[in-house]
């Protein structure tokens, strides 16, 4: 016997449930419905020309958006006249790659003088006869070694790794030097 109450409890709950929904759902058919057709704005809309132009714009920034730039450089420093900090460090760092420079000498355990030699980013070990970057070795004193490059002979003295040169303050603060 209580198995049937229960069964039209259950009946009976889905029947007021399934009420509430279509009372519902009428409510907000009812709500949509109210909402006009044309907005109330539509006098004060934006014209066909101007919503052209919008479209233009929006087109030429996606265009901009996808645009891949060939060059290596960047394009916004391009032609730069004046130089920050960075295009500094930059050009002492690649003076510094492209100095040909005896960082040290040694000798080895035949008693034959080794030149170690700083050239593009590398150190190069050497020995009298080598040639390194187009130089030919031709003397490794304690202090110095002299080479040959194009028919001319040349002398490298040791001597330490070049610091980068403080800022000068006229150029810190935006002066010409000349007040």
């Amino acid at each position: 016997m209580q198995y049937r109450f229960v069964k039209d409890l259950a009946i009976g709950l889905i029947v007021i449930l399934l009420g509430f929904l279509a009372i519902r759902l009428v409510m907000t058919q009812n709500k949509v419905n109210a909402i006009p057709d044309n907005s109330i704005y539509t006098k004060e809309s934006v014209s066909d020309t101007l919503m052209s132009q919008i479209r233009t714009i929006e087109s030429s920034i996606q265009d901009r958006k996808m645009f891949v730039f060939n060059s290596r450089k960047d394009p916004l420093r391009q032609g730069n006249i004046i130089k920050d900090k960075v295009d500094r460090e930059k050009e002492f760092q690649e003076m510094i790659r492209n100095t040909f420079r005896l960082s040290t000498t040694a000798i080895d355990e035949y008693g034959n003088r080794i030149a170690y030699i700083e050239y593009m980013d590398k150190t190069h070990e050497a020995r009298v006869g080598d040639t390194v970057a187009g130089r030919r070795i031709t003397e490794i004193k304690e202090k110095s070694i002299r080479y040959t490059m194009g028919g001319n002979t040349y002398t490298a003295n040791l001597m330490p790794r070049p610091e980068m040169p403080k800022e000068d303050p006229y150029t810190l603060k935006g002066h010409s030097g000349n007040w």
